[in-house]
């Protein structure tokens, strides 16, 4: 490593530990993380992350000292470190949140539930972005005429919209429908979804996915 990329990496772990000092509700509790896990994280993904968590423990209320307890404890700390460390390649912001969501929850209870909240870090780790979208597009309960899934294939037409799948069709749809297909398979794979006849229906560790990611 040259002499400019130790500086750059120097200063950018001190800018990261100043921006983890500056959290009023969880920077304490990392700032000393940050010495041995930053200096191989994308910075400014990281900072983003740890903004979006700060504001999601603000509004914990009686559940802030939760927080606070489990974050020094040794499976609290392994979860955020988890954390951050795949928000340094989260690309999308919508990823950030989620991952900001799924720490808060794992770790605002009064009790960790460590090995829970570990494999479903690691399950979302091995999902993309349409792969999650499909994975909440799943858990919407089957309803007539326009309801929840035709409102979330409108906000996601790229993802979720049906692809006609003939053998005319010009290689570009065919190879959407390939990559359509793969993503459903994935979620079957890890076995958060499940074939029923002609449908795909949600299992019990995709709902306990989806309620960790979501934000309400």
């Amino acid at each position: 490593m040259s002499q400019l990329e130790e500086n750059t990496r120097d200063k950018l772990v001190s800018v990261a530990k100043a921006a983890s000092g500056a959290l009023p509700f969880i920077g304490t509790a990392i700032s000393e993380l940050m010495d041995n896990v930053v200096p191989n994280l994308r910075f400014e993904r990281v900072v983003i992350f740890l903004e979006k968590l700060d504001s999601k423990v603000s509004s914990l209320e009686n559940k802030l000292e939760n927080f606070k307890l489990n974050v020094g404890t040794e499976q609290g700390l392994d979860l955020l470190e988890e954390g951050i460390l795949q928000a340094s390649r989260a690309v999308s912001d919508v990823r950030k949140i989620r991952l900001a969501t799924i720490i808060n929850k794992s770790l605002s209870e009064e009790d960790i539930r460590y090995e829970e909240s570990k494999k479903i870090l690691n399950i979302f780790r091995e999902l993309t972005d349409p792969e999650v979208i499909w994975l909440i597009y799943f858990s919407f309960p089957q309803t007539l005429g326009q309801g929840p899934h035709s409102e979330l294939v409108d906000i996601h037409p790229d993802i979720l919209k049906p692809i006609p799948r003939t053998l005319s069709s010009p290689i570009e749809l065919q190879e959407k429908a390939a990559l359509q297909d793969s993503y459903k398979d994935t979620l079957l794979k890890f076995g958060l979804t499940k074939i029923n006849g002609r449908s795909t229906n949600i299992t019990v560790l995709g709902r306990m996915l989806v309620n960790y990611i979501n934000e309400e």
